[in-house]
């Protein structure tokens, strides 16, 4: 089952041995690793902030593979691009799943139910999907004509039917669909995912080309988050400003390790060079990384979803991060 209590220390820390020299400051957990496990995608969202659509070489997953299930985190999410169109996304997540670790699938859904139909197995403690509007134009104007909202909804009920893996509902806010959230909301509170996830729109990356039609202001997403929040009660409701979505660390395709910045994304090392934790050690400013990742302390890694006791059964909360 999930749980609302932070499973963290105080401050979200976990502290290990603390690493000498001058710039030196207490070794932490790194708290999540987003993997970019393909550039492709299946969609083309202009709102994409991930990356930029190329070749992957697919010859180093199995080393980045290694070197996340090396690393301290004990969540990695795996998204993209669609990761639902890596063949053996599933098997790499109980590689890591076998080693102790939990992990989440991020996808937009419209492949799910076709992959689970070749034998694709549902092998992540979460399973994330996109859904940005309540109906099919509203879906379809921020996710293109491509799009196809009943089959996201089709997969979100056949998670909710999965023993043992919990339902994350994603939705990028922005002005596009801004006046569809109460309708929207009104929708997720009758699926009862686990936990709604509402993130402000972020201008970064290299194909997000939608800035004219989507910039919408951190007062105004607040405003929408909190009725958002409150019209999907009981379902527990969590909102990130365009700065938090900005605390991230992402291992790319090349196995290179980011962290975003307000236009794009700034390479820190690369995890087949150096560990995971010996990078996050140097990053200067993790504490928007710490925060946004927050969240990921309602998941039970040993019973999410075991008989499906929700949170979304629990009274209704709201939070930032």
């Amino acid at each position: 089952m999930l749980r609302e209590e932070c499973a963290l220390d105080p401050g979200g820390l976990a502290a290990s041995a603390a690493p000498s020299g001058p710039e030196a400051r207490p070794a932490v957990k790194v708290p999540a690793v987003d993997w970019w496990i393909t550039s492709r995608c299946n969609l083309a969202c202009d709102f994409c902030y991930g990356p930029e659509p190329g070749k992957d070489p697919v010859a180093l997953r199995g080393q980045i593979l290694s070197a996340i299930g090396a690393c301290s985190t004990e969540v990695v999410t795996f998204c993209g691009g669609e990761p639902l169109l890596v063949r053996d996304v599933d098997v790499y997540a109980k590689r890591l799943a076998d080693g102790g670790k939990r992990t989440i699938l991020n996808t937009n859904g419209s492949l799910l139910l076709k992959r689970l139909a070749q034998g694709f197995g549902l092998a992540f403690s979460a399973v994330g999907l996109s859904i940005d509007g309540s109906t099919e134009t509203v879906h379809g104007a921020m996710r293109g004509v491509k799009a196809d909202l009943s089959v996201v909804l089709a997969a979100a009920e056949r998670v909710l039917a999965e023993s043992g893996v919990s339902l994350k509902l994603a939705t990028v806010v922005s002005a596009v669909n801004q006046h569809d959230l109460p309708s929207l909301a009104k929708l997720v509170g009758a699926l009862k995912p686990d936990i709604w996830r509402l993130y402000q729109y972020s201008a970064r990356g290299a194909q997000n080309s939608g800035q004219q039609r989507h910039t919408l202001s951190g007062d105004d997403f607040r405003r929408i988050a909190q009725a958002a929040a409150q019209r999907a009660a009981p379902v527990l409701t969590v909102a990130a400003s365009e700065e938090q979505t900005a605390g991230c660390l992402i291992v790319d395709p090349a196995g290179n390790v980011l962290v975003p910045t307000a236009i794009g994304y700034a390479r820190q090392g690369n995890c087949l060079d150096d560990p995971i934790d010996e990078i996050w050690a140097k990053i200067a400013s993790p504490g928007p990384i710490i925060e946004n990742k927050r969240w990921h302390s309602v998941l039970d890694g040993e019973s999410a979803g075991a008989g499906k006791t929700r949170l979304a059964d629990r009274p209704a909360g709201h939070y930032s991060g």
